[in-house]
């Protein structure tokens, strides 16, 4: 059963991995948080703190993955995971006595998804959600969500913010804390770039109204 959380009608999620394969690439931790898209544009918009505490979060056990499921590590990317902060890296990569299967992945998303769920955003539409569905197909499982409910934080952001030149990983105001390559750091900054944006553009509109 679905956990209910009110006015939440969207998910955002993201993969950290060993690997830029898609379909057999070694997945170290998976966050999921759902949110409120109507809250972007309320009185009461979403804080980098509040969604933080509300990520939900599950690391997988690597060497079951290369044994049971033959998943593939990259020597690129581990080489790449070398070079980032210390703590990251440690956080991430260091295995633990309760990290899971990736046959368990499709629960935890379902436990965890809202009842009334019909968005679900990935940083990119060609890796993240594509890794999920092979993890799916090697589980048995099926994807978690229609095929058309995906969306893409890049391409939003980049919607909202054209014709200036703002990049689409800017840092907006009241993300202080921010840790790069956690996962649940990364979902809940990309919700508040999308948010910092609708709320700018709602001023820019009630200016206009008001002239």
């Amino acid at each position: 059963m679905s956990k209910y959380d009110g006015l939440d009608n969207a998910v955002i999620f993201d993969f950290e991995t060993l690997s830029t394969d898609r379909v057999n690439g070694v997945v170290v931790s998976f966050a999921m948080l759902n949110f409120s898209e109507s809250r972007m544009s309320s009185d009461i918009p979403h804080t980098f703190e509040e969604l933080l505490s509300k990520v939900n979060y599950i690391k997988f056990d690597v060497k079951d993955q290369v044994k049971t499921y033959k998943r593939k590590i990259s020597k690129s990317t581990l080489d790449w995971w070398n070079s980032q902060d210390k703590e990251i890296k440690k956080d991430q990569l260091t295995p633990r006595d309760d990290d899971k299967s990736i046959s368990e992945l499709y629960d935890f998303f379902m436990l965890h998804k809202p009842t009334n769920a019909n968005k679900y955003y990935s940083r990119g539409n060609t890796f993240d959600p594509i890794i999920l569905d092979y993890i799916m197909e090697q589980s048995g499982k099926n994807t978690p969500y229609n095929f058309w409910e995906t969306r893409d934080t890049r391409s939003v952001i980049d919607g909202l913010s054209w014709g200036t030149k703002l990049k689409n990983n800017f840092t907006p105001e009241g993300c202080e804390g921010y840790k790069t390559h956690d996962p649940r750091h990364d979902i809940a900054l990309d919700v508040m770039r999308i948010q910092s944006l609708v709320l700018a553009t709602e001023g820019l509109h009630a200016e206009n109204e008001s002239v």
